[in-house]
């Protein structure tokens, strides 16, 4: 965030803002994950207990955070200003740790980490030491939910949100557009910034955006350790394919 904007009083949500940041809550909740996400759970528990650890709605639970994600992209307007570069960067770049700051989330507003039906199968999946840390990671958001949903759009249009890696398959092109994403990127910051000084002032917005800005940064490190998993990997790259598709289609 450039220092100026955090030095002058210029903090006052513009109308344009105020739309912006209406229209980021409401397509978040009209995806309705938490009614999806209950409509498994309530199929996992109805299953034997022999059964619910080799159920795949586990995983169709997972792949739900990030499905949410995908459906953020594809029906936000500003997608459809970049260049089928900029989208290209944008779905390989930032998917992955927006689906899983997502299910975090999630988690956290469902309590599904005190929820056997979910959390013993994930334990298995996953492994106990990964999905701790993902409960502690938890208990470390913002406890306003609006600001989460909020950053999570910041978090799909970054100009990059992964682990920066070579890849010499990716094409020079897709690598460079990522400065596309930069103006979007600016405006959403902006516009979550005010919203925090409007909420809380000055000196308590910067301590709430550090947490988010740390937040990120924890879940990005912990992907990076996550272990091997490739029935994971394997929905992480379908649905990034997915969502490129679909935005090219938009063209």
């Amino acid at each position: 965030m450039p220092l100026g904007l955090l030095q002058n009083d210029r903090s006052i949500l513009t109308t344009y803002e105020w739309t912006l940041l209406s229209n980021f809550l409401h397509t978040f909740d009209e995806q309705n994950l938490r009614m999806q996400i209950q409509y498994s759970l309530d199929h996992i528990s109805s299953l034997p207990p022999k059964l619910r650890f080799r159920s795949p709605d586990t995983y169709n639970i997972v792949g739900q955070f990030f499905t949410c994600v995908q459906s953020l992209i594809e029906h936000s307007p500003d997608s459809n200003s970049l260049s089928p570069d900029a989208r290209r960067a944008l779905t390989e770049h930032n998917f992955q740790t927006t689906g899983a700051f997502n299910g975090i989330f999630t988690c956290r507003e469902m309590d599904l980490y005190n929820n056997p039906s979910f959390w013993n199968p994930c334990n298995i999946q996953y492994g106990s030491e990964f999905m701790m840390k993902c409960a502690e990671n938890s208990a470390r958001f913002d406890p306003n939910g609006s600001l989460i949903k909020m950053i999570l759009f910041v978090m799909v249009f970054s100009s990059n949100c992964s682990i920066v890696t070579f890849n010499d398959q990716e094409p020079l092109t897709t690598m460079s557009s990522s400065i596309d994403l930069i103006l979007i990127q600016n405006v959403y910051v902006t516009m979550v910034w005010k919203y925090l000084v409007y909420l809380y002032g000055f000196k308590e917005a910067v301590l709430r955006f550090s947490y988010l800005v740390k937040n990120i940064l924890d879940i990005i490190h912990m992907l990076e350790l996550m272990p091997k998993n490739e029935t994971y990997n394997l929905m992480i790259e379908t649905m990034v394919t997915e969502t490129e598709r679909a935005l090219l289609i938009k063209d």
